[in-house]
């Protein structure tokens, strides 16, 4: 310490604050570096209706215990991670094991006729070991209809990844609808010993940060639904819409002008024309 003070009251002035400058990109792991990169994420997070936001290296979630399953997640993609040198997909399902096994268990899914569908994509992880594996957490994973999950949702992650490559930096939320929003008489499902409930909705909000617009998906999570080319225009609905069935606020951490922009101007017809 004495040789530190002893070199600082030699320097001018100008020293000391390029030392300063210098000092964090000697010391910052990359590890660090990536981190403070997603709290980017943070800015673009919806509230919380279950009250525990558990966050992993490259995509946080808002995890619901009562169910066993997240309600949402956010993750971000750039056009530099989707260029990057892929891994290859392990297929790791297990629980997180610091959750104490108050997330749903593999076994749920044995025997049901869903499948386990990510919420952040494994194809979006790929680009860092440690990311893909932890997007193969339970608490990434909700039952989803093999039609929905291998056919329109698949198509719209692609289409995700397609878009990003004409823009900087993407954030996407993903998110599920337990209940029936609308009343109506339909039944609810349940699988596995611990009765893991099968979300009714599922949604997906693209923000495009750059232009300040963003765009919002709807689906049921069951067969009925048609091709992705079919419905891509169909499927859209206002964020305020989403709002209000969801009982989220999307944008409440950014400043109210800015949050208004996100919410009116979306952008739809140029961004599915691209």
């Amino acid at each position: 310490m004495a040789l530190i003070n002893n070199f600082l009251y030699h320097c001018s002035m100008k020293k000391i604050l390029f030392l300063l400058l210098l000092i964090p990109s000697l010391v910052f792991s990359q590890e660090l570096k990536d981190f403070a990169k997603e709290s980017v994420l943070y800015k673009y997070m919806p509230t919380s209706s279950c009250g525990e936001i558990i966050d992993y290296n490259y995509y946080s979630v808002s995890f619901c215990e009562k169910y066993k399953l997240s309600e949402w997640s956010i993750h971000l993609l750039t056009k530099k991670r989707l260029l990057s040198d892929s891994h290859p997909r392990t297929n790791n399902f297990r629980q997180d094991p610091n959750l104490n096994g108050s997330d749903a268990s593999i076994r749920n899914y044995k025997g049901s006729s869903y499948d386990r569908g990510h919420l952040v994509p494994a194809a979006d992880m790929n680009f860092n070991k440690v990311g893909l594996s932890e997007s193969f957490f339970m608490t990434n994973i909700v039952p989803q209809n093999p039609h929905f999950n291998r056919g329109p949702l698949k198509l719209l992650e692609r289409k995700f990844r397609e878009w990003t490559h004409n823009f900087d930096s993407i954030v996407v939320i993903t998110g599920c609808i337990f209940n029936d929003p609308f009343g109506s008489s339909v039944a609810l499902e349940y699988i596995g010993p611990d009765e893991i409930i099968v979300p009714y909705l599922q949604y997906k909000v693209f923000i495009d940060i750059q232009n300040r617009r963003s765009i919002a998906f709807f689906f049921n999570n069951d067969k009925t639904q048609p091709s992705l080319n079919q419905t891509l225009f169909e499927s859209t609905v206002a964020i305020d819409y989403l709002e209000s069935i969801t009982g989220l606020d999307f944008f409440s951490k950014l400043p109210d002008e800015i949050e208004l922009m996100f919410e009116f101007d979306t952008g739809i017809d140029k961004l599915i024309k691209e």
